[in-house]
């Protein structure tokens, strides 16, 4: 081999001349790296040439031959003698890059020779001399040690206590800290193979190690080692990736002194930036454990500490830094963010309420903005809490939105528009106070941004106007269309001349204003549609910019909002030319205009159903060619069979369509780590995610059954494969599309035969049926006990649900292990025993229990237990069984800490009783005193609640000698719940007294009960209890009871009322029954009538 051409084109390769370095690879490839011979030749020039960059390369490229050939080089050549060449030349090397670069090549002969105990003296020879009194020898030998065991910690399992005795050694060397961190380095090597259960040895001796771990840590920090302090950081946070029982030992210590340093103002940023990225790996991978830990450095929990440390951080964000810098600030905003997701309420929303009003009154601007911009970020992780803290909030909200700060009233609009994100109809109450000061800052800032070229000042104006149409956006949502209406004219007559603004940003953001503003006033935006279709229409069809595609995309969006406000008639001479724009907009190079024609399709399927079949073949064309989409590409070596493939292919790994490169054994990757890794998150995944969503959606909205017959079978083939996608928002996506397509089908074959799950005889499954049941539950056990992800679980949960009482019991008769498979997941989750509800790598208890829930832990039970009731919609009497086998966890959650949950448990209690029926009595005693208690609950929507379940048992129930004695203790609570108008307690109390006197009317005063029932109907929230209402009324008439015929004129009132629009208040049977007693009334009554036609209209009696 021609040594010195390999030197030319080595030199070649590593020239700023991308043309020569390639053809310098591509001969490589051919002549050289083909043949066994490369590999001494490599390491002959990586270990004796003059320039230390050449001498890097050459080890570069023999450790990736080596693999390769080192078995095949035979004949003259003296492998012991490059063993023990090399081996030197790496001790006497100057050069650390080119030191380093030859250690990978000793790991690598390492990798071949040692399995087939082949260079026995190198292990013991390098572990002798990491304990030399060299420090260069320490330094070198270190390094290979960590070279050898990354890439095969098995070497050393044989001697594996005695490696980590010196460890102990190495990582307190006093001399060197290259030696601390190959040190920390060799210790990562076994975080993977450590068994904590079966080695506890070793599990001690890497425990022991931590502290050392963080002292080097801290001294790499002092000595200003950037490179050092990076890999002491990464090995430090990985401890979070592996077993619990690793790390869990010194985890508040880690966590404090992360803290620490995170808010050491004096510490430079990106070591501060990287503490804080370790606190939030941490909250993420454990938060059970985080969840656990109290009375830290002060603070009552370890979440409150956290929580009050990045305010303070927060606090430091400068008023002109962009959203999109890394600076500790923004860290610490994502902290927040995690924090909220993943700790309870009372650990993170609450010390920040407390401090709240501190930040908000102080002097310094920049800590009104931390405490609103605190605030606003956490909102999304807790939205349930927050919400029932917005009498508290709002007035502070109000003040900062009129701060004479400009930086501080634009923080105050990001807040509000992440509440109202998250809660636009909780905001509803104060949408007069609310739209008039954002109206206020938008005048302002309009009126002082007129320079042709802004000064510092104007550009925060300018940012203001691009806020407070973002939090219009928003806010509008929550509003109906009575209030809304009421400031339309106002509010366009403000955005609209903004379309018109220099600022493309500005014009995008008015135009996702009035989109907003168009969705929420509905039919009532017909007078400004005309003139503001015409002044977006230009922006759909610009794309000469970045900043014109950004423009398009949200002008699209709001042309789908105008559709769904005016109507598919209205809109319809501007239909096909958007359709033909968002067509254009899929080869533009854009992924947010692709993903934003999509959006656009999903609305206008919603609005225009089978007359959007037109546009259907293009529609399905643009969502297929996504799904096929290449995610990336990635290169693996064939045989010569192999070459009968085409040069390159696809194939589907985890539910990823990847690009197979189909490369010769010769040809060589360009780096080291470009070995196929897959990206857990790509652009094209993003993509997949929303064109699946929105496949559904044009299933079940567009398609009919002639459309259902084109499109259902390749939609299935496409989606089912993503349901294991690597990316948990495309498994998300995917199951929701699977079960929505299975629900269409059902509806389309239930329309066609004219029957549905209820009837009698019920709808039999067909064919097509069976086969998508079969695929949607086999999708569904394949991920669910397994997954991680909170939301792919209680997305599944959701559907299954939905598709339950939807579609009925069939689903569950498709596969025969199916309903075993959920009994197994409920009493997971409900356990919180599933995967999705553990740290990462849990392997044992937390510490304490655990007292409170997030919000985000909480959607997974919350979302179970509506399996519960859904299966007991589909079994009736039989989910008798189901009960039995939950009882003890749903009256579990019916006494939580947390009013939401017992909420949720009581109002499951009743659901299911009132499905189960009469099977449930032998269960009466636990749930009768389980009930009686949430009556009295100071949790409204609980007493409501128990006000409904206590109704339905007592009604289905036939176990009297266990409820009745009860009767006057709830009579008493029930007279106390009629005068409650909050949250449906009046409602919900009526009914349940109904039922009492349904089920006993003997046991209830008549005469003291019936004319206060009266005297609040017609209810006025919770429409489904005019059932029994009206029920109860019918029978007593039926019995001539005298309390209720003189309570007869009132009653005639009520009647005209609930008969009436709006004509929700009354499912069929209750308006059939209430339509017949005001007929049997007028017949025995008529004088009563007289000056009441209009009931007698509504009840079909005029």
């Amino acid at each position: 081999m021609d040594n010195q051409k390999l030197v030319e084109l080595l030199q070649a390769s590593l020239v700023p001349d991308t043309l020569r370095v390639i053809q310098a690879t591509a001969d490589l490839q051919k002549n050289y790296h083909s043949k066994p011979e490369c590999v001494p030749a490599l390491i002959e020039i990586a270990t004796t040439h003059s320039d230390s960059t050449i001498r890097q390369q050459a080890a570069v490229f023999a450790a990736r031959q080596v693999p390769r050939h080192w078995d095949k080089i035979e004949g003259s050549v003296d492998k012991d003698a490059i063993r023990k060449h090399l081996l030197q030349s790496t001790l006497n090397e100057q050069t650390t890059l080119a030191r380093h670069s030859l250690s990978r090549v000793i790991a690598a002969i390492a990798g071949v020779d040692l399995p087939k105990q082949q260079w026995p003296e190198l292990l013991p020879g390098i572990v002798s001399e990491c304990r030399s009194s060299s420090v260069a020898n320490r330094e070198v030998c270190s390094f290979i040690l960590f070279a050898i065991l990354e890439d095969d910690p098995t070497h050393v399992l044989n001697d594996l206590h005695g490696l980590f005795d010196l460890l102990q050694v190495l990582i307190k060397d006093g001399e060197s800290s290259h030696v601390c961190i190959n040190a920390m380095q060799i210790t990562s090597c076994f975080l993977d193979v450590i068994h904590p259960d079966e080695d506890t040895k070793s599990l001690q001796a890497i425990r022991t190690l931590i502290p050392s771990m963080v002292d080097v840590l801290k001294d790499v920090i002092v000595a200003q080692d950037d490179e050092k302090v990076k890999v002491a950081f990464e090995i430090i946070q990985s401890l979070l990736f592996y077993e619990s029982a690793i790390v869990s030992n010194h985890l508040v210590d880690l966590v404090l002194f992360m803290v620490e340093l995170g808010a050491n103002t004096e510490a430079d940023d990106e070591i501060r930036i990287m503490a804080i990225t370790f606190l939030n790996q941490a909250v993420r991978y454990r938060r059970m454990k985080i969840q656990s830990m109290r009375n830290v450095a002060g603070a009552p929990d370890m979440g409150s500490l956290l929580t009050i440390k990045s305010m303070e951080i927060v606090a430091e964000i400068d008023d002109d830094e962009d959203d999109d810098d890394i600076t500790p600030g923004r860290s610490a905003l994502g902290l927040i963010d995690q924090l909220a997701a993943d700790l309870p309420p009372r650990q993170v929303i609450v010390p920040l309420l407390n401090k709240l009003p501190e930040y908000s009154k102080s002097e310094n601007a920049a800590f009104r903005r931390a405490g609103i911009l605190s605030l606003g970020t956490c909102v999304e992780g807790a939205p349930d809490f927050v919400s029932t803290q917005l009498p508290t909030i709002l007035p502070i909200l109000m003040t900062l939105l009129n701060d004479s700060d400009v930086t501080v009233r634009s923080a105050a609009l990001v807040g509000l528009t992440r509440i109202a994100e998250e809660m636009s109809e909780a905001l509803a109450p104060y949408h007069k106070d609310l739209m008039s000061v954002v109206i206020q800052n938008l005048e302002f800032a309009k009126n002082n941004t007129t320079l042709p070229t802004p000064d510092t000042a104007q550009k925060k104006n300018i940012a203001v106007i691009r806020i407070v149409c973002t939090a219009l956006d928003s806010v509008v949502e929550g509003l109906d269309t009575k209030d809304m209406s009421a400031y339309a004219q106002e509010l366009i007559s403000q955005i609209a001349p903004l379309l018109s603004h220099r600022d493309s940003k500005i014009k995008a953001a008015a135009s996702s204003a009035l989109g907003a503003i168009a969705q929420s006033v509905g039919k009532d935006f017909e007078p400004y549609f005309q003139h503001s279709i015409q002044a977006l229409a230009p922006f759909i069809v610009i794309k000469d910019t970045e900043e014109d595609m950004d423009l398009r995309s949200s002008v699209c969006d709001s042309m789908g909002r105008f559709a769904t406000a005016v109507g598919p008639e209205t809109f319809k001479p501007y239909l096909n030319d958007l359709m033909l724009a968002s067509e254009e907009g899929l080869h533009l190079d854009s992924s947010r205009l692709k993903e934003t024609s999509f959006i656009l399709w999903s609305s206008l399927a919603k609005v225009y159903e089978g007359q959007f079949a037109h546009y259907l073949p293009g529609v399905m064309k643009g969502l297929f060619d996504s799904l096929e989409l290449d995610e990336e590409e990635i290169s693996i070596a064939v045989d010569e069979a192999s070459e009968l493939l085409h040069t390159q292919e696809a194939v589907v790994s985890q539910g990823r369509r990847l690009k197979v490169k189909v490369v010769k054994e010769e040809d060589e990757m360009e780096e080291d780590n470009e070995e196929g890794e897959f990206t857990a998150i790509s652009a094209q995944a993003l993509e997949k995610e929303i064109a699946v969503e929105v496949l559904g959606d044009v299933i079940t909205h567009a398609c009919d059954s002639t459309q259902v017959g084109n499109y259902l079978e390749k939609s299935i083939e496409m989606v089912a494969p993503l349901v294991e996608h690597a990316y948990e928002g495309i498994r998300k996506s995917s199951i929701g599309c699977l079960y929505r397509c299975y629900a269409r089908l059902t509806q389309l074959t239930e329309e066609t035969a004219g029957r549905t799950w209820e009837s009698n005889p019920p709808l039999q499954s067909t064919d097509a049926m069976k086969k998508l049941g079969s695929i949607v539950t086999q999708a569904t056990t394949a991920i669910w006990e397994e997954e991680m992800d909170r939301n792919v679980v209680a997305e599944i949960n959701r559907n299954l649900s939905a598709v339950l009482k939807t579609c009925g019991p069939a689903i569950l008769t498709e596969n025969p292990k199916f309903f075993d498979h959920i009994l197994q997941v409920m009493t997971l989750i409900l356990n919180r025993n599933h995967t999705s509800q553990q740290d990462f790598g849990e392997g044992e208890d937390v510490d304490a229990p655990q007292q409170g829930t997030s919000e985000y832990d909480w959607v997974t039970i919350d979302t179970a237990l509506d399996v519960l009731i859904a299966l007991s919609v589909v079994l009736k009497g039989d989910a008798i069984k189901v009960w039995q086998l939950f009882e003890k966890q749903i009256l579990k959650v019916a006494v939580s800490d947390e009013s939401n949950e017992r909420s949720i448990a009581v109002g499951v209690i009743a659901e299911m009783t009132a499905h189960i029926g009469a099977e449930i009595t032998p269960f009466t005693e636990k749930i009768l005193k389980n009930v009686l208690r949430r009556l009295s609950d100071q949790d409204l929507e609980t007493r409501s609640n128990a006000a409904y379940a206590t109704g339905q048992l007592i009604l289905h129930s036939t176990a009297s000698n266990v409820y009745l004695p009860s009767y006057p203790t709830v009579l008493q609570k029930l007279e106390n719940m009629l005068s409650i108008t909050e949250a449906r307690v009046r409602d919900n109390a009526a009914g349940c007294l109904c039922r009492m006197v349904m089920a006993h009317p003997e046991q209830v005063p008549l005469s003291d009960v019936l004319p206060p029932l009266v005297a609040l109907l017609p209810l006025k929230e919770d429409y489904e209890e005019n059932a029994p209402v009206y029920k109860c009324i019918f029978g007593l008439y039926e019995r001539s009871e005298p309390t209720i015929q003189s309570l007869t004129p009132q009653l005639v009132l009520v009647f005209e009322q609930v008969l009436g629009p709006p004509s929700s208040q009354l499912n069929a049977d209750t308006r059939s029954t209430v339509c017949a007693l005001v007929a049997e009334l007028y017949k025995a009554q008529p004088n009563l009538f007289a000056s009441h036609a209009k009931v007698l209209q509504l009840a079909g009696l005029s």
